[in-house]
């Protein structure tokens, strides 16, 4: 860089940047990206200015657009996903800007000194950055040619940087996005590395030793973002071995207790079955201190086919989580299922799904499960030797792919095949949540633990989003039952006195209602409603006590009428 201006050389301004091809909605733009919202938060405390975005490729170039006067440098976060995304805008960036361009991220581990070329930025910095980004770009404002750990350089590869002492870097902190507006969900992470092994996960098949941040400095975090919170809100331990220490994770629980006596929020972590079937204890621990959702991994209804992945879990320790957390009364598991993947048939992908219905029969209302494609991601076992799994990769590098489509075949299984059994799988399951739902099979405690999950915390699941929301008078009920908490009850919640003093009122609009489908009497006890008791009413509409309780009923149990101790 030629010139830097006295505005920039102040305090420096970066922008860090997480990206993914365009398709709006995608699951990367809802859960906060802490590997740069961390870096962000090390750069401010070290005399630089420094935002974090997440956004699809068309939004980050508009966004970069909009301040490269001021910038000094853009860092992008680089995944598997999104590598050619990322290439093609720092080859369009490079072309007619003045900042320095940083690329960063879990996919460098595999970059070697002919990326360079691939992606056109100044440095490629591989591993956890919170001290070599740092470096490097004070390195440049120095005007100095330093070499950083971890940096790539031509005809030089470098090792990854891994980090240990995480309580000496600053927390991350949520103004530190760019345009920041709270929302619910606010991401935590409590470990980086993996101790398991998994033949398909990223994490799992290139992570260094696992590495725990203690319980202490976990909750620190939490109370420090709780603090600056305005609202409820939805915790989300991203990392997925948060249960893998039992010691710890009850220290982390009982700290969790304490801080919802003074902040509202719930929360959300993986778990994995092989470890809570050997602890069953702990999950009802987990759900007292405001666990609602938990997501285990799940990938495949058939043994062997877990086996050959690493799972360490079995079906049937995976079908004894279901059942222990159904027991317990927790609101969400979340499980998600490979289609296509190690050794797939006709006849397993059968066994999976007859799997799956069975652990729908099992706990009606709480599984909110979904699908993926084999993702033949660099450094698994199934990237460097998928023929052991019986996989061949058609498109090794998934740039064919917006995890649409499948990018492998197995030896009994052709794309086509694996997409119609994708289908058919989807149908299977979406048939039997709403078969529970029709035949009242879901119990009404867990339809409204989940409308107010939606409407406090910002978390929709499965039934929620799929069923429940597309009738529109179940949606206007439990928004009401919901807003006026206490204020408004269910027939069932009355004590013996409210049945008889409390006030009918009429939740939806008549426009909502297909009056010919109702008795006269209905009508004109929604007609009437807002201005007389239960017994008023029955007195009003000559009912005798036993009908009218009948009646009073029907029309709750049909979301159309709920209750108040005045008009």
């Amino acid at each position: 860089m030629d010139f830097i201006s006295e505005t920039i050389a102040s305090r420096p301004k970066v922008l860090l940047v997480y990206t993914q091809r365009m398709v709006r909605g995608r699951t990367f733009e809802m859960i906060e990206n802490l590997g740069i919202l961390t870096l962000a938060a090390q750069l401010n405390a070290n005399g630089f200015e420094a935002k974090a975005y997440t956004g699809i490729t068309t939004d980050a170039v508009k966004t970069i657009e909009k301040s490269k006067d001021d910038l000094f440098a853009v860092c992008f976060y680089c995944d598997f996903d999104n590598r050619s995304a990322v290439a093609a805008i720092i080859n369009y960036l490079k072309s007619d800007n003045d900042f320095y361009i940083v690329l960063g991220g879990p996919q460098t581990l595999h970059m070697t000194s002919a990326d360079l070329k691939t992606y056109g930025a100044d440095a490629i910095i591989k591993g956890e950055g919170e001290e070599t980004l740092l470096s490097w770009l004070n390195t440049k404002i120095r005007g100095a040619e330093v070499v950083v750990q971890g940096e790539i350089r031509p005809d030089q590869n470098a090792d990854y940087v891994y980090l240990e002492e995480f309580s000496k870097y600053e927390l991350p902190r949520n103004e530190d996005v760019l345009n920041y507006q709270e929302r619910p969900l606010l991401s935590v992470i409590t470990a980086r590395g993996c101790p398991y092994r998994c033949a398909f996960c990223f994490e799992g098949g290139n992570s260094k030793n696992l590495r725990m941040r203690s319980a202490e400095e976990v909750l620190n975090e939490i109370e420090t973002r709780l603090k600056n919170s305005q609202r409820p809100r939805y915790l989300f331990f991203c990392d997925d071995t948060f249960t893998t220490n039992p010691v710890r994770l009850q220290k982390i629980l009982s700290g969790l207790r304490t801080l919802r006596k003074n902040h509202d929020f719930v929360w959300f972590c993986e778990g994995h079955p092989g470890f809570l079937v050997k602890h069953p204890e702990l999950i009802r621990e987990m759900i007292d201190s405001g666990m609602v959702r938990m997501q285990i991994g799940m990938e495949s209804g058939v043994a062997n086919v877990l086996k050959a992945y690493g799972k360490q879990a079995t079906p049937e320790d995976i079908q004894k989580v279901v059942e222990i957390c159904y027991a317990e009364g927790l609101p969400q598991l979340t499980g998600n299922y490979i289609i296509g993947g190690a050794f797939e048939t006709a006849e397993t992908l059968a066994e999976t799904t007859e799997k799956v219905l069975e652990l729908l029969d099992l706990a009606p209302g709480m599984l909110d499960l979904s699908t993926t494609f084999m993702m033949p991601l660099p450094g698994t076992q199934i990237y460097n030797h998928p023929e052991h799994f019986g996989i061949v990769l058609e498109d090794r590098e998934c740039l064919t792919n917006l995890e649409d489509f499948p990018v492998n075949h197995t030896q009994e299984l052709f794309l086509p095949e694996i997409c119609m059994g994708r289908s058919r799988f989807i149908t299977a399951v979406s048939n039997k949540m709403k078969d529970q739902y029709e035949k009242g099979l879901i119990p009404k405690e867990r339809i409204r633990a989940d409308f107010n999950l939606a409407f406090n915390y910002g978390i929709a699941a499965g039934y929620l989003k799929f069923i429940y929301v597309k009738d529109p008078l179940m949606l206007a009920y439990y928004k009401k039952l919901i807003e006026y908490k206490g204020i408004l009850k269910e027939w069932h919640e009355l004590t013996e006195t409210e049945i008889n003093s409390w006030v009918i009122h009429k939740i939806p609009d008549f426009s909502m209602l297909d009056l010919d489908s109702f008795s006269q009497t209905e009508i004109d006890m929604l007609s009437y409603s807002g201005r007389f008791t239960t017994t008023e009413m029955a007195e009003k509409l000559k009912l005798p006590v036993a009908e009218m309780k009948n009646l009073l009923i029907k029309m709750n149990d049909k979301h159309l009428i709920l209750f108040s101790a005045f008009i």
